[in-house]
Formats: C-alpha cells, sequence, structure tokens
C-alpha cells in the first residue's frame, strides 16, 4: 500500500490543506494518506493554539467521509518529545509492508538537513514537497541536486493554496469571516468552541 504520512499542527486545518492531501494523492497514485497533528508544543498555549482534541476533531470534520483520508494521534501518545523519525518509525513497525511518502512544506524541505535523524528518514521515505512557484521550484530542485541522499524526493508545481493558519487564527480574532478559507463543518467547530478569539 503506498501511504502518504502528512503531519502538522493544523491549527486549524483549513481548505489548503485538503486541496493539497487531494493533489497528492492523485498526482501519487497513494492509497491513503494519513494527518498526524503534532502533540501540544510546551512553547506555544493559550488563544493561539488550540487543544490536541480540538484540532483532532476539526480534522475529522474538514475530511468528511473520504475514504482514502485517515488520521493518527501517535504524536500525542508519545511521551517528551515527538520527532517525525520517530513517528516513522512506529508506523513503520505498524505497517511493514507500506511504502511511506513523507508530505513537507518547501520551507521545511529546505531545511531538512537539520532534521532529527534526516538522512535515516529520507531511506525510510519518498520525501515530497509542493512549490509556490517558478522561483521557489528551482530552488527546491537545487536543495534536491545538491543533497544526494534525497535524490528520490519528488517536487511538485501544483497549484499550492495560499492561506496559512496564522492568517486564518488572525482573522477569527478579528471577526472576520473565513468562509472561504476552511471547510463550513470547521468554521462553524471554531465558533462554537468559541476558538483562536
Amino acid at each position: 500500500m503506498k501511504t502518504g504520512i502528512f503531519g502538522g499542527a493544523f491549527n486549524p486545518v483549513h481548505t489548503g490543506h485538503i486541496k493539497l492531501a487531494e493533489n497528492y494523492l492523485k498526482e501519487l497514485a497513494l492509497d491513503r494518506i494519513i494527518f498526524i497533528p503534532t502533540s501540544n508544543p510546551p512553547h506555544k498555549s493559550g488563544a493561539e493554539f488550540a487543544s490536541g482534541e480540538d484540532r483532532l476533531n476539526m480534522l475529522k470534520l474538514a475530511i468528511g467521509d473520504n475514504e482514502a483520508f485517515e488520521i493518527s494521534d501517535i504524536e500525542y501518545r508519545r511521551e517528551g518529545k515527538s520527532y517525525s523519525f520517530d513517528t516513522i518509525c512506529e508506523l513503520k513497525a505498524l505497517f511493514p509492508k507500506d511504502e511511506f511518502y513523507l508530505i513537507i512544506g518547501s520551507d521545511q524541505f529546505l531545511y531538512f538537513n537539520n532534521w532529527y535523524r534526516a538522512k535515516e528518514i529520507a531511506s525510510l521515505t519518498t520525501l515530497c514537497t509542493a512549490a509556490r512557484n517558478d522561483e521557489d521550484f528551482e530552488k527546491l530542485l537545487a536543495f534536491k541536486e545538491e543533497n544526494e541522499y534525497i535524490k528520490n524526493a519528488v517536487i511538485t508545481d501544483f497549484n499550492v493554496f495560499e492561506i496559512s493558519s496564522s492568517d486564518i487564527r488572525a482573522m477569527v480574532k478579528n471577526g472576520e469571516s473565513v468562509s472561504k478559507f476552511v471547510p463550513e463543518a470547521v468554521e462553524e467547530y471554531i465558533k462554537e468552541n468559541k476558538l483562536y478569539v
């Protein structure tokens, strides 16, 4: 089975995340994508950072009945620092026959050499990232060519939905509508639970 791993804070999940996952599913002919929200980092708290439970609930609402999308709370259940390497090893143990594709943002891709056990991650998964524009694509390609250990990385150039979770949180705080940027059910959840205000 070809499995995509899509980690992130998802604080909150937005339409860009979902569209990106749908694009990867089709582009790479994946069988499924597992969304893995990060645990609550100690340096982020208060109104800016929704609880793990809230972020999981919003993810569930966002993916709806899409059978190719799954959610894992694997990082919530781990004590201490949570590294992508540990998560991937755990997934490998759970699904030993799966072929894994790690979906990361272009900024994280360019920073990948600094990741904990980066070379092992690259040997266990196929790195996948999406360029925001032509200039971004050239930077990503150059980085890939400079680093032999990520030679199998996939760089796509499909349209990246230009919105960030921090933008959405700011809009909510300012009382602006976010209906264009998050699924309707997620917007309702944010309102009902008075998140990010």
